[in-house]
C-alpha cells in the first residue's frame, strides 16, 4: 500500500471522527460542551481535507517534504491544481480556510454558523478528490 493510499485512509478517518462528533453536538444541550465539541469536529474536518489534498499531491509526484505551513501547501496546491478533479473549488475553499482564518476561528475558538459549515464543506470537497 502506497503512502498516498495510507493518506486516503487518514483523510476518511478524520472525516468520520468529525461527523460522529457533529452528531454529538446535535444531541448536546450544554452550550459550553457544544462549543468544545465543535472545536474538535472542526479540527478533524480540516485535517481530513489536508490529508486528502496531500494524498492527491503525493500521488501526482509532488514532494510533501518541504511543506512547512499552510501557505506553502496552498502554493503547491495552486501549482499542481491540474491534478485535482475540481481544482477551482479545492483552491478557493482552502484559501478561505487560511486567508480568512476560518480554521482557527472554528477549531480554536469554537465559533459556529457559516464558518463551521465552511470547514465541513472544505473537507467534503477534498474527500471527493479521493478514489
Amino acid at each position: 500500500m502506497g503512502i498516498g493510499n495510507i493518506m486516503d485512509i487518514a483523510a476518511k478517518r478524520y472525516y468520520t471522527i468529525a461527523h460522529n462528533i457533529e452528531e454529538e453536538i446535535t444531541a448536546e444541550t450544554d452550550e459550553t460542551k457544544k462549543k468544545e465539541l465543535r472545536k474538535v469536529a472542526a479540527q478533524n474536518y480540516f485535517y481530513a481535507g489536508i490529508e486528502a489534498i496531500e494524498s492527491v499531491l503525493k500521488k501526482s509526484g509532488v514532494s510533501l517534504y518541504f511543506i512547512t505551513d499552510h501557505r506553502e501547501r496552498l502554493r503547491l496546491l495552486q501549482q499542481n491544481s491540474r491534478n485535482f478533479k475540481d481544482p477551482v473549488t479545492i483552491v478557493l475553499k482552502y484559501e478561505l480556510m487560511i486567508n480568512y482564518d476560518y480554521r482557527r476561528k472554528v477549531a480554536y475558538k469554537g465559533e459556529n454558523g457559516n464558518k463551521f459549515i465552511a470547514v465541513r464543506e472544505f473537507a467534503q470537497s477534498c474527500l471527493k478528490e479521493l478514489p
